[in-house]
């Protein structure tokens, strides 16, 4: 279905801005961004800073660490690749402790690991996110690959909780 959406010149300015730090179309960054508006209670997710700050313990003399804050999508599939690979639960275990963990719907963790880390040219269904949580290093290079902008931070998260016996594949 198609539906033809009018935006004001400024408004279209900071979608297609945000859709190029994503390195999507701008039509296809708009769905993504209705669809996670309509399918989340405003009232109920709480916003998120795009840095946490942490500071360290009084009387500490070290510099105050910055932690950028990855996407929603990032955080909720590391958590899903956390308890498949750490805990040893079976892929829709995992979605459901995810989906409470985050207080969201089922249905919105496997948007994040399917068409939320899609690409024009390569959709991610869940055999294809199933066959690369299987690779977690194929995994964690198509997440850096997909959101470039957060590749480093990706790394970092992931390498710790990469099983050893798969993570050469």
């Amino acid at each position: 279905m198609t539906i033809k959406l009018l935006l004001p010149y400024s408004t279209y300015s900071l979608v297609a801005e945000r859709a190029k730090a994503e390195g999507i179309d701008p039509a296809y960054y708009c769905s993504i961004l209705l669809t996670e508006c309509l399918g989340n209670d405003i009232r109920k997710t709480p916003s998120k800073p795009p840095i946490e700050l942490r500071a360290p313990f009084p009387g500490d003399s070290r510099v105050i660490e910055v932690v950028r804050k990855l996407p929603d999508t990032i955080e909720q599939i590391f958590a899903v690749c956390r308890s498949v690979w750490q805990n040893k639960l079976e892929f829709r275990d995992a979605v459901h402790k995810v989906a409470k963990q985050f207080e969201v719907e089922e249905t919105t963790i496997r948007d994040k690991c399917t068409r939320r880390i899609s690409l024009p040219h390569l959709q991610v269904d869940t055999d294809k996110f199933l066959q690369m949580l299987n690779q977690p290093v194929a995994l964690r290079d198509y997440l850096c690959h997909r959101f470039p902008k957060f590749s480093s931070d990706i790394t970092k998260r992931f390498e710790p909780i990469m099983p050893q016996n798969l993570s050469t594949n």
